[in-house]
């Protein structure tokens, strides 16, 4: 740890050291470079008494800033980087440096990730290797408030990628079903263009030419949100460390839907109500069917959400969350801004006879939906009121 160190700074690293000397040395007193005496008094108040730690620090306080500034970047042990934190301010523009130091430990990544500083925060939501290592740095970070949602959804982004690789690695596949065959679909685009009226920028069951209005979480992330590692390095990166923690039996699909008995159901609850909150992400991102139903009611608004961002998540179970009168607002709106949901007529039909749908989302929907589905939703007590006398004027029944 210290070999690129001089003999004299050496010589002052001893935990054997006479109390006089460790005062000189703490105090300033000793002939060393400034990095050298950095280092040296970092190690004395990391194993010293109270009257040493206080010594450590007012010298501290006593080196020139942009000195400390340039040693937080530097090739430094970690205990330095720690002492520096919680006695010196660092300066905006060292933050970066500090933050992506390799001798960081994981135990201090663990404090900033709990930080209120959402500068620091996001700097550490693009150490993306790093958090994906250690699963209390993800824990605390996704969890904190003073995230930017931009930063989260870049992290989130992240993992989603790296989950999808290593279900490529294991051989499941992830592409979704289309629920609708090719000949209903033609069926449908020309029952809603002969009897809902629709314009021709409708056709295809698209959304309407306005959809952009939705609500959209990848809409508000950076140009640059996918770009975190270089490709070769996203090809070299340890995938599997997604899976630590994961049983198998929760990758896994079951052999058929009526395969899991009342009694396994219970333990799968169990055992994941015991999981960390970064573990039931990863589980969200990577599990079956079954881990998934049960990761729908979390209390965690983030583990929800990465049950929608699941690539292995299927259009049939999207249907049923859109049908759901338990399911957030939030979650609703996920499946309203996703384009490719948004293809499927029966995922459309079943958010805009969902209650929790918001109104303008519900309104832009009815544009989409069949005669007979309009003529249903006019006559629905369970939705807006707006929502059904909106229905009713598209079929021209002002009755």
């Amino acid at each position: 740890m210290f070999e690129n160190l001089s003999e004299s700074a050496r010589l002052y690293l001893k935990e054997s050291l006479p109390k006089q000397l460790v005062s000189a040395v703490v105090k300033g007193l000793v002939p060393l470079e400034p990095k050298e005496l950095l280092i040296v008094i970092s190690y004395h108040y990391k194993n010293g008494d109270e009257q040493t730690r206080t010594d450590a620090v007012n010298t501290l306080k006593s080196l020139p800033s942009n000195l400390v500034d340039t040693a937080v970047g530097e090739d430094v042990p970690d205990f330095v980087l720690s002492f520096i934190y919680h006695n010196h301010t660092i300066s905006q523009n060292a933050v970066y440096s500090f933050i992506t130091n390799k001798n960081l430990s994981d135990d201090m990544l663990v404090e900033l990730a709990a930080s209120d500083n959402e500068s620091i925060l996001d700097l550490l939501a693009k150490n993306q290797v790093r958090i994906l290592k250690d699963d209390r740095i993800f824990d605390a970070i996704i969890t904190n408030p003073h995230l930017s949602k931009i930063a989260k959804d870049q992290l989130m982004e992240f993992f989603t990628r790296v989950a999808s690789k290593e279900l490529k690695k294991l051989n499941i596949k992830i592409e979704r079903k289309d629920l609708i065959p090719q000949d209903e679909k033609s069926n449908l685009a020309a029952s809603l263009d002969k009897q809902a009226g629709l314009p021709s920028d409708l056709r295809e069951t698209a959304l309407p030419s306005d959809a952009a209005m939705l609500p959209s979480s990848k809409a508000q992330l950076p140009s640059d949100v996918l770009s975190g590692l270089p490709s070769n390095m996203m090809d070299e990166l340890p995938t599997s460390l997604i899976m630590e923690g994961l049983p198998s039996e929760l990758i896994e699909e079951q052999e058929s839907e009526g395969s899991t008995d009342e009694g396994k159901k219970l333990t799968l609850y169990q055992r994941i109500q015991k999981m960390t909150v970064s573990q039931k992400i990863k589980l969200a991102l990577l599990g079956n069917k079954e881990a998934r139903g049960v990761l729908l009611r979390d209390s965690n608004r983030v583990v929800i959400e990465s049950v929608m961002k699941s690539p292995r998540i299927t259009d049939g179970e999207v249907i049923g969350i859109a049908n759901s009168r338990s399911v957030s607002e939030d979650v609703i709106r996920m499946i309203a801004s996703n384009r490719e949901w948004q293809k499927s007529y029966r995922i459309r039909q079943a958010l805009v006879s969902n209650p929790k749908t918001p109104v303008p989302i519900a309104m832009k929907l009815l544009e989409t939906m069949s005669k007979q589905d309009l003529k249903n939703l006019s006559n629905s007590k369970n939705i807006s009121s707006v929502v059904a006398t909106t229905a009713k004027r598209l079929i021209g029944d002002t009755k």
